[in-house]
Protein backbone atom coordinates (compact mmCIF):
# COMPACT_ATOMS: atom_id res chain seq x y z
CA UNK A 1 0.00 0.00 0.00
CA UNK A 2 1.20 3.67 -0.44
CA UNK A 3 1.55 6.03 2.01
CA UNK A 4 0.04 8.67 -0.38
CA UNK A 5 -3.17 7.79 -1.89
CA UNK A 6 -4.82 11.27 -2.53
CA UNK A 7 -8.14 10.61 -0.49
CA UNK A 8 -7.46 14.31 1.32
CA UNK A 9 -6.92 15.65 -1.65
CA UNK A 10 -9.89 17.43 -1.46
CA UNK A 11 -9.65 18.72 2.08
CA UNK A 12 -12.18 15.68 3.16
CA UNK A 13 -10.15 12.79 5.38
CA UNK A 14 -12.02 10.09 7.54
CA UNK A 15 -13.05 8.96 10.75
CA UNK A 16 -12.69 5.94 13.00
CA UNK A 17 -16.21 4.61 11.91
CA UNK A 18 -15.05 5.86 7.78
CA UNK A 19 -17.50 8.81 7.34
CA UNK A 20 -16.07 11.19 5.44
CA UNK A 21 -15.96 14.86 7.35
CA UNK A 22 -13.96 17.79 5.95
CA UNK A 23 -10.36 18.65 7.17
CA UNK A 24 -11.69 21.19 9.63
CA UNK A 25 -14.10 19.41 11.58
CA UNK A 26 -14.21 20.11 15.11
CA UNK A 27 -13.25 16.46 15.70
CA UNK A 28 -10.56 15.97 13.12
CA UNK A 29 -8.90 19.60 14.61
CA UNK A 30 -9.37 18.19 18.32
CA UNK A 31 -7.31 14.85 17.01
CA UNK A 32 -4.84 17.06 15.52
CA UNK A 33 -4.03 19.07 18.69
CA UNK A 34 -3.71 15.89 20.58
CA UNK A 35 -1.59 14.51 17.64
CA UNK A 36 0.63 17.83 18.28
CA UNK A 37 0.93 17.19 21.72
CA UNK A 38 2.16 13.43 21.52
CA UNK A 39 4.41 15.17 18.96
CA UNK A 40 5.82 17.66 21.58
CA UNK A 41 6.11 15.10 24.12
CA UNK A 42 9.09 12.60 21.79
CA UNK A 43 10.66 16.08 21.90
CA UNK A 44 10.89 16.44 25.74
CA UNK A 45 11.29 12.95 25.72
CA UNK A 46 14.36 13.11 23.49
CA UNK A 47 16.15 15.74 25.66
CA UNK A 48 15.97 13.69 28.72
CA UNK A 49 19.05 12.11 30.38
CA UNK A 50 19.43 8.91 31.83
CA UNK A 51 18.65 9.79 35.17
CA UNK A 52 14.82 10.50 34.20
CA UNK A 53 13.56 6.71 33.53
CA UNK A 54 10.45 7.30 35.29
CA UNK A 55 9.55 10.93 33.72
CA UNK A 56 10.29 8.95 30.24
CA UNK A 57 8.02 6.21 31.57
CA UNK A 58 4.91 8.49 32.36
CA UNK A 59 5.21 10.15 29.29
CA UNK A 60 5.48 6.95 26.80
CA UNK A 61 2.71 5.94 28.66
CA UNK A 62 1.20 9.08 28.28
CA UNK A 63 1.65 9.04 24.56
CA UNK A 64 -0.03 5.36 23.95
CA UNK A 65 -2.75 6.58 26.23
CA UNK A 66 -3.13 9.94 23.91
CA UNK A 67 -3.57 7.24 20.66
CA UNK A 68 -6.34 6.01 22.29
CA UNK A 69 -7.82 9.13 23.33
CA UNK A 70 -7.47 10.41 20.04
CA UNK A 71 -9.82 7.04 19.07
CA UNK A 72 -11.85 7.73 21.31
CA UNK A 73 -12.76 10.92 20.03
CA UNK A 74 -12.46 9.69 16.00
CA UNK A 75 -15.46 7.47 16.82
CA UNK A 76 -17.35 9.74 18.89
CA UNK A 77 -19.91 9.76 16.76
CA UNK A 78 -20.33 6.30 16.22
CA UNK A 79 -23.09 4.52 17.25
CA UNK A 80 -20.79 2.09 18.69
CA UNK A 81 -18.21 4.94 19.74
CA UNK A 82 -14.62 3.42 21.30
CA UNK A 83 -14.49 4.09 25.20
CA UNK A 84 -11.82 4.66 26.88
CA UNK A 85 -10.82 1.66 29.57
CA UNK A 86 -12.55 1.55 32.71
CA UNK A 87 -10.20 0.11 35.07
CA UNK A 88 -7.66 1.63 36.12
CA UNK A 89 -9.12 4.52 34.56
CA UNK A 90 -6.66 6.56 32.89
CA UNK A 91 -7.78 9.84 35.05
CA UNK A 92 -6.47 7.67 38.35
CA UNK A 93 -3.27 7.18 36.79
CA UNK A 94 -2.49 10.51 35.92
CA UNK A 95 -4.02 11.53 39.20
CA UNK A 96 -1.37 8.91 40.91
CA UNK A 97 1.43 10.71 38.87
CA UNK A 98 0.41 14.02 40.03
CA UNK A 99 0.11 13.57 43.51
CA UNK A 100 3.72 11.01 43.05
CA UNK A 101 5.24 14.49 41.39
CA UNK A 102 3.72 16.62 44.06
CA UNK A 103 5.23 15.21 46.70
CA UNK A 104 8.41 15.82 45.88
CA UNK A 105 8.85 19.28 45.32
CA UNK A 106 7.60 22.81 46.12
CA UNK A 107 4.40 24.42 44.63
CA UNK A 108 4.86 28.36 44.61
CA UNK A 109 2.01 30.69 44.96
CA UNK A 110 3.37 32.78 42.14
CA UNK A 111 3.32 33.07 38.71
CA UNK A 112 6.07 31.40 37.13
CA UNK A 113 8.10 31.97 34.09
CA UNK A 114 9.44 29.22 32.25
CA UNK A 115 13.12 28.72 31.04
CA UNK A 116 15.16 28.22 34.47
CA UNK A 117 15.71 25.21 32.50
CA UNK A 118 15.23 23.33 28.95
CA UNK A 119 13.43 20.70 30.44
CA UNK A 120 11.38 22.76 32.44
CA UNK A 121 10.55 25.05 29.47
CA UNK A 122 9.20 21.91 27.16
CA UNK A 123 6.62 20.75 29.97
CA UNK A 124 5.39 24.27 30.39
CA UNK A 125 5.02 24.18 26.47
CA UNK A 126 3.19 20.82 27.20
CA UNK A 127 1.34 22.60 29.45
CA UNK A 128 0.37 25.27 27.23
CA UNK A 129 -1.03 22.52 24.29
CA UNK A 130 -2.77 20.78 26.61
CA UNK A 131 -4.83 23.80 27.57
CA UNK A 132 -5.54 24.71 24.56
CA UNK A 133 -6.71 20.93 23.63
CA UNK A 134 -8.47 21.02 26.55
CA UNK A 135 -10.55 24.44 25.00
CA UNK A 136 -11.12 22.56 21.71
CA UNK A 137 -12.74 19.69 23.33
CA UNK A 138 -15.08 21.84 25.49
CA UNK A 139 -15.95 22.72 22.38
CA UNK A 140 -17.03 20.28 20.58
CA UNK A 141 -18.32 18.43 23.22
CA UNK A 142 -20.50 21.78 24.77
CA UNK A 143 -21.46 21.75 20.57
CA UNK A 144 -22.65 17.38 21.28
CA UNK A 145 -23.85 18.39 24.62
CA UNK A 146 -22.63 14.85 25.90
CA UNK A 147 -19.09 14.03 27.69
CA UNK A 148 -17.61 10.90 26.01
CA UNK A 149 -16.50 8.98 28.99
CA UNK A 150 -13.47 10.59 30.80
CA UNK A 151 -12.17 12.73 28.05
CA UNK A 152 -12.54 16.24 29.42
CA UNK A 153 -11.71 15.58 33.30
CA UNK A 154 -9.03 13.24 31.73
CA UNK A 155 -7.48 16.39 29.42
CA UNK A 156 -8.29 18.95 32.31
CA UNK A 157 -5.72 16.82 34.45
CA UNK A 158 -2.67 16.39 31.37
CA UNK A 159 -2.15 20.08 32.44
CA UNK A 160 -1.67 19.71 35.72
CA UNK A 161 0.47 16.80 35.39
CA UNK A 162 2.59 19.01 33.06
CA UNK A 163 2.92 21.78 35.54
CA UNK A 164 3.96 19.21 37.81
CA UNK A 165 6.25 18.21 35.72
CA UNK A 166 7.94 21.61 34.76
CA UNK A 167 8.42 21.96 38.58
CA UNK A 168 9.98 18.47 39.50
CA UNK A 169 12.42 19.47 35.99
CA UNK A 170 12.80 23.17 37.51
CA UNK A 171 13.85 22.39 41.13
CA UNK A 172 15.08 18.47 41.16
CA UNK A 173 16.66 18.00 37.85
CA UNK A 174 18.47 21.64 37.38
Amino acid sequence: MAVSIHKGDQGFTSLLNGERVRKDHPIIELVGEIDELSAWIGITRSELGESSNKIDDILEQLQGQLSLVMASISSSQSEQPYLLPESPTYLNILEDWIAAIEAQINIPNVFLKAGKTRLGADFNLLRVISRRMERKAVMLFAEKDKDINQILPYLNRLSTLFYVLWLFADQKLD
